[in-house]
């Protein structure tokens, strides 16, 4: 059996990869050995990857969390239509790691406007561009690790320690190579292979409330204008609180609440 990827990229299916990627989203070994044999058993030809997500995700549902938390790239990519809600998430995902951030920033370089999405201070001022891609097979080329640098050149009156550029989707190895060369840092879905974007969320469980699988886009939106982007955090007030902040009933709060608990494994 062949698994035909986003890309369009062909390549057999690998019945490790499926054991690893649900162990990774906090199944148990017997969830993953199951789901893998019944991708098998279910599919005996060509497959794509968006048949085999869907898949899963229903199958999944066996054991609480587990579906949510490996719908973590569809999440992150439902941060749309436009890329600001990926800047506020990334940005928040960085204050759980003790950087300072500012989101939204227009500075003026030696001749012209830059929009920086993110600036963060910690170790050191980072200048941060954030691609983001709401479509899947998209991946990040090195024209968007040119122009990062090069806004981080025309900032220099700024101070930046170095520049930093983010995505929701892998990038090309021309990015990575000419990013390595200039010395721009990379976070990306699956690289570096330490603190990519999908640990850094997994790592303190800050998942998007797009992960939410209890809430309609209506409530989404209301989470939106409040302040909400990481789920984790709704777990800092009350329900009665929450309530109130969202306007919305305390019955679809409580639901609401129940099921972050359970994805961010903190019942």
């Amino acid at each position: 059996m062949q698994v035909i990827k986003s890309s369009g990229v062909i390549e057999r299916f690998d019945k490790k990869k499926i054991y690893r990627t649900v162990r990774e989203a906090g199944g148990s070994k017997k969830l993953a050995n199951d789901a893998a044999k019944e991708i098998q058993k279910k599919f005996n030809k060509n497959i794509s990857t968006h048949e085999i997500l869907l898949f899963l995700i229903k199958y999944l549902e066996r054991e609480p969390g587990v579906s949510q938390r490996y719908d973590l790239k569809r999440a992150i990519m439902s941060l749309g239509p436009t890329g600001f809600p990926f800047e506020k998430f990334f940005a928040r995902v960085l204050d759980h790691y003790g950087f300072k951030t500012k989101t939204g920033n227009k500075l003026k370089g030696k001749s012209v406007y830059h929009e920086v999405d993110v600036i963060a201070e910690k170790d050191k001022k980072w200048m941060i561009e954030c691609k983001y891609h709401n479509e899947p097979g998209i991946i990040t080329r090195l024209h968007v690790a040119l122009y990062t640098y090069a806004r981080f050149l025309d900032l220099v009156n700024y101070k930046f320690s170095a520049p930093w550029l983010v995505t929701n989707t892998k990038c090309s190895g021309d990015a990575i190579k000419y990013a390595k060369g200039v010395g721009l840092r990379v976070t990306s879905w699956r690289y570096p292979k330490e603190d990519n974007l999908e640990k850094l969320v997994e790592k303190k469980g800050l998942y998007p409330v797009t992960i939410l699988k209890s809430i309609s886009n209506d409530v989404l939106n209301r989470l939106y204008d409040s302040g909400f982007i990481i789920a984790k955090d709704l777990l800092e007030y009350s329900e009665y609180d929450l309530s109130r902040r969202i306007g919305v009933d305390k019955k679809i709060i409580s639901k609401m609440i129940e099921e972050v608990k359970v994805v961010c494994k903190q019942i």
